[in-house]
């Protein structure tokens, strides 16, 4: 078993070298528009090769695929394309309130800081007038 597993550790590296030479050659747009299957690809490789402890089934299985990486990502990215969890994220975002202590916020500038940075002359603030009186 230990050959076996060490033959497909061995072709997930090569499954992996060969999507960097690709991604290498990619131009910038290419690469952040396939940005979600190279997190899928490079996810899979790293569970497969660092966390997952396979079975003998498991090994003779993916050993029939030229490319066991592809077919592992292809079905990581499947899960990861419903974003319907997504809204588990944004409750935590919304009750939690911690990303207040955790990111920068932007800071609202108050009317006059507004006004100072706006172009243009700066209107001089006026004198309050005395009330009018009412006539009667």
């Amino acid at each position: 078993m230990q050959d076996k597993l060490q033959e497909l550790l061995d072709r997930l590296d090569a499954n992996l070298e060969d999507f960097r030479k690709t991604w290498e050659s990619s131009d910038k747009a290419k690469l952040i528009d396939g940005s979600r299957e190279i997190t899928a690809i490079k996810d899979a490789h790293y569970y497969l090769t660092e966390s997952h402890g396979f079975e003998p089934e498991e090994i003779d299985y993916l050993l029939l695929f030229e490319n066991p990486l592809q077919v592992v990502a292809d079905k990581w990215l499947e899960r990861t394309e419903d974003l319907s969890d997504f809204s588990f994220a944004l409750d935590e975002v919304f009750d939690k309130r911690d990303a207040l202590r955790d990111y920068e916020r932007k800071e609202k500038p108050s009317v006059l800081e507004q006004l100072r940075k706006a172009p243009g002359p700066t209107p001089e603030p006026r004198e309050k007038s005395a009330p009018a009186k009412e006539a009667r």
